[in-house]
């Protein structure tokens, strides 16, 4: 695992886009290049950010935004892989280092619609690569991103990447345990 990992290229899908400026105090625009939603990256290029909407479209009502084979293939490839990096320059892809996702909340009233499937996806994916990918979450872990970004001049550690993922997936842990409070809530009679 490499332990520097210098954030480059982030993918960016916040409900709420101010939590995002503490981290894009500290970024040089002319390093840095977003991928994520509509509205994300809108306010990024509002910032003088480099960014790409991966929404080509709303397909089926909005319900998929994110969920794209380039996106993931960027978060999960593991750099240690030669193959992985072939695939990923084959494909012309650029692999992300940094996932900052806030999940919205579920709506009790039209729960299971209102589910963030995306969002969930995209921090599992930063889970799993946590030895390639560095991740925040909530409002506080991006305060702690911030915080790994000023210690270390634009670049996160090994340590930080695992702790941070540790906390994601008990976040999502929680979070499956709530929506399925509401589903057997909003379904029992059936």
């Amino acid at each position: 695992m490499k332990d520097n990992i210098q954030v480059k290229n982030i993918f960016a899908a916040v409900f709420e886009k101010s939590t995002l400026d503490g981290l894009l105090s500290l970024l040089d625009k002319k390093e840095v290049r977003f991928w994520g939603t509509e509205g994300t990256i809108k306010y990024i290029k509002s910032k003088s950010f480099r960014g790409e909407s991966v929404v080509k479209g709303f397909e089926y009502n909005g319900r998929v935004k994110s969920l794209d084979r380039a996106n993931f293939t960027r978060i999960l490839a593991d750099y240690s892989k030669e193959e992985h990096t072939v695939q990923l320059k084959k494909e012309k892809l650029e692999p992300i280092d940094l996932v900052v996702v806030d999940l919205y909340a579920p709506d009790p009233k039209t729960f299971p619609e209102s589910m963030d499937i995306g969002g969930q996806a995209l921090v599992r994916a930063a889970i799993k690569n946590y030895k390639n990918v560095a991740l925040a979450f909530d409002a506080r872990s991006i305060g702690e991103l911030v915080n790994e970004l000023k210690r270390n001049s634009g670049a996160t550690v090994a340590i930080f990447r695992k702790s941070q993922a540790r906390k994601a997936a008990k976040f999502i842990a929680k979070r499956t345990k709530l929506e399925a409070n509401l589903f057997e809530k909003n379904y029992e009679n059936i």
